[in-house]
């Protein structure tokens, strides 16, 4: 007999299922077969190929079934290791925060806001707002209209957020405020001595395995709170888990089981997505918590824009989790509804179906969001610039000259400024992942700080950008950029090459910005950069 269990331990660690032997006290969730848990392999290959044929970007994706992974897929160039910015998704750990600190008698949600700030006083302040609780910041019924986003100026933004009177009285209207979450994490530091980040660490962070992320600042060195915060899909999986255990993980109580259930109960009906749905198809139509959203099917989600999910079906135990660059946000969640709840078939093990597994792990191995395609084969200009240096005229990037490098489907684009060399390279109909200090191809790299500036500038020190090539014609190179970690969408630039009277010359200029919820990128100021081969030879 014991023979026979090591042989089967031996398996299990072969196939990938050693996590379930660890319980959670391991860097990756456990992971299991589909039909293992009661969810059909074939139905999650149904989601896969719809995701493909909709208009949905979707950069990753995560299905947990029990507590365990039963599918996964990462879009290249993006990857299970890359951090993805998570947009409003931020908002759920400001309000854990706020939980946390609840528990420890820091607050109360009856507290008054104007109570944590009598040195960020405006000379006035109105009657709404000295109503104002912490109890409003969290379900989204503070009042103000508009409600503003702070920065801007250089004006301290709890000041600029006081000074701001609702016009409805504090938790009768549902509307929509950024920077109500922004004061969320500012209570926090103001209770703690502690950003919203450094308190979470040792509280969720820590104990969930979740290291070497991040959350940007703004000027006066608060947390966002709304926004900023980057963490991989897995890290994501996880706190959704922990959710979905009352707050339990590893047999340890990390969020008291009575605040998970309060914050993801509905609070207030709310108002979002499209007016012409109607109310039962339309997911931001079905009520606020505490800075997450009620969703069709009773389920509970954080959500971010562009399409930053994770969606809890408690009455099924599943977890769906979205990074995405999506067009149509409600669409995306349609896949959801369409395709993987109808795959959960059973709460208990279904007869296996080795067939649609291994196509299933096939597909989620070769998911990729298709670079531009060249026009023409590798030209004869590729050879005759490759390694050499083009010295640019004065220029606003401050490019002294750059080079192009082609060999074997790679291109590796350097850019000297200030005497400093920086180099990206792309693949030719494929991505290739470098670090970059800028997030642009052709802008100066910022100052290294993980904060923002007054006007939202995001100053990050090292970005990983995966990089694409091909050729429109056999004189025109077009660069396909995507800054993983730092924005959505896609950078374009493109280098027209020239020949005159034996002189090599290139015209280099961006074609579009990122484009944001799958858009087309926004085309850009004619601004081109010229420059000539140094040495002709």
């Amino acid at each position: 007999m014991k023979k026979i269990f090591k042989t089967f331990l031996i398996l299990l660690i072969s196939l990938g299922f050693y996590p379930f032997l660890s319980g959670q006290n391991i860097d990756r969730l456990p992971r299991s077969i589909p039909e293992q848990e009661g969810v059909s392999s074939a139905g999650i290959i149904d989601f896969l190929n719809a995701a493909d044929t909709g208009r949905q970007e979707i950069h990753s994706f995560m299905f947990l079934r029990h507590g365990k992974v039963i599918a996964e897929g990462w879009w290249d160039p993006y990857g299970p290791d890359y951090k993805h910015l998570l947009y409003s998704a931020s908002k759920t750990f400001t309000a854990t925060a706020i939980g946390l600190a609840v528990s420890e008698n820091r607050l109360k949600l009856t507290d008054k806001v104007v109570s944590f700030f009598p040195y960020s006083m405006p000379d006035s302040v109105g009657k709404n707002m000295k109503e104002l609780t912490v109890g409003n910041l969290l379900t989204m019924s503070v009042g103000q209209d508009p409600a503003g986003m702070g920065g801007g100026t250089d004006e301290d933004w709890i000041t600029a957020f006081l000074k701001n009177e609702p016009v409805h009285k504090p938790g009768t209207v549902f509307l929509y405020n950024n920077m109500a979450t922004f004061m969320l994490s500012a209570i926090v530091q103001q209770v703690t001595g502690e950003t919203t980040f450094d308190y979470l660490r040792p509280r969720i962070f820590d104990p969930l395995i979740i290291r070497g992320i991040d959350w940007d600042k703004n000027p006066q060195g608060i947390n966002l709170g709304m926004i900023g915060l980057r963490l991989r899909t897995e890290d994501l999986a996880k706190f959704g888990q922990l959710l979905m255990q009352n707050g339990k993980w590893n047999n340890k109580q990390l969020i008291p089981e009575t605040w998970v259930k309060e914050a993801t109960s509905f609070k207030i009906e709310s108002t979002g997505g499209s007016d012409k749905l109607p109310k039962d198809k339309n997911d931001w139509a079905q009520g606020y918590c505490y800075q997450m959203w009620r969703g069709r099917n009773n389920s509970v989600r954080l959500d971010g824009m562009a399409g930053q999910f994770v969606v809890l079906f408690p009455d099924r135990d599943a977890i769906v989790v979205f990074t995405a660059n999506a067009r149509n946000t409600q669409d995306e969640l349609n896949l959801v509804h369409d395709y993987l709840l109808p795959a959960i078939k059973s709460s208990k093990s279904i007869t296996p179906d080795p067939g649609s597994y291994n196509e299933l792990k096939k597909k989620q191995s070769t998911l990729i969001l298709k670079p531009q395609v060249s026009k023409v084969g590798e030209p004869e200009i590729a050879k005759r610039v490759s390694g050499k240096e083009f010295i640019m005229q004065e220029n606003d990037y401050q490019i002294q000259s750059v080079y192009f490098t082609f060999k074997e489907g790679e291109c590796s684009f350097a850019i000297k400024r200030n005497n400093q060399v920086s180099v990206v390279k792309a693949g030719l109909g494929s991505w290739k992942i470098t670090n970059s200090k800028a997030t642009s191809l052709l802008a100066p790299p910022r100052p290294a700080s993980k904060s923002i500036d007054a006007r939202y500038n995001v100053l990050q020190p090292v970005i990983r950008v995966g990089t694409s090539y091909s050729w429109s014609d056999p004189n025109t190179l077009e660069l396909t950029a995507r800054f993983i970690e730092e924005s959505l969408g896609t950078q374009e630039v493109v280098c027209r090459f020239s020949v005159t009277a034996g002189s090599t010359g290139v015209t280099i200029g961006p074609k579009s910005a990122p484009g944001m919820m799958g858009s087309q990128g926004r085309a850009q100021p004619a601004i081109q950069l010229r420059g000539v081969l140094a040495n002709t030879e």
